[in-house]
């Protein structure tokens, strides 16, 4: 079948404008998909450093706990020696206790510490 120049001319320049579409919509597919997939790293990242925080700040939290259990442990004791301390002067000074007897009672005491 013969064609004539000017028509064989109008289908390649229609295949050539169909290629040319085709490969537009699949540039523009990729564009997209490298922008969603950019945007799920992006979001798994943000996801992530979340987590850390919040893994930081719970260690600090039970950090902050441990001292508190320390410093809870520690100051009772003292606060009830020196409270000892003071009722053995004051039993010292009713004259219930000897110079002897509380000198014993306050070595005893300073031991403990």
């Amino acid at each position: 079948m013969y064609r004539a120049p000017l028509e064989k001319f109008i289908i390649i320049y229609a295949l050539l404008n169909f290629v040319r579409g085709r490969w537009a919509a699949a540039a523009i597919g990729a564009g997209v998909a490298r922008s969603r997939a950019s945007a799920a790293a992006d979001q798994q990242a943000q996801a992530y450093q979340t987590q850390q925080q919040q893994a930081q700040r719970q260690i600090e939290a039970q950090q902050r706990q441990i001292e508190a259990l320390q410093q809870q442990k520690q100051h009772p004791q003292q606060e009830d020696l020196t409270q000892k301390l003071q009722k053995y002067a004051d039993l010292k000074q009713k004259g219930l206790l000897t110079e002897e007897e509380y000198q014993k009672l306050k070595m005893d005491l300073i031991s403990r510490m």
